[in-house]
């Protein structure tokens, strides 16, 4: 039996954030790289951050939001594999999916 490297690859490490304003209305941005595609904040823990302080940053990395309550977390991590042709390509060429924490 031959193992695939591929499945053999890590899952990033990363979170996730459902940002609400006080009306309850939901931010989702449009992507750069993906004229059609939207998403919400998310993005990498690095090695010395916990998930809290990874979404605090992200969420001012990627919408300047820097006053928030966090509400809630996941009880458990999310995770999904790339699609078999997205594999090696994307997320920096070395990870086969991602494992995600949402706020």
């Amino acid at each position: 039996m031959t193992v695939d490297p591929l499945k053999e690859m890590p899952y990033r490490p990363c979170v996730g954030a459902l940002l609400l304003n006080r009306a309850g209305e939901v931010f989702v941005a449009r992507r750069i790289d993906t004229p059609d595609g939207w998403q919400m904040p998310q993005g990498g823990i690095d090695d010395d951050e916990s998930p809290l302080d990874a979404v605090l940053r992200e969420l001012a990395e990627e919408t300047g939001v820097t006053s928030v309550e966090v509400l809630g977390e996941s009880s458990g991590w999310l995770q999904y594999d790339l699609p078999d042709e997205l594999i090696g390509k994307v997320l920096g060429g070395i990870y086969r999916g991602q494992r995600q924490k949402w706020f």
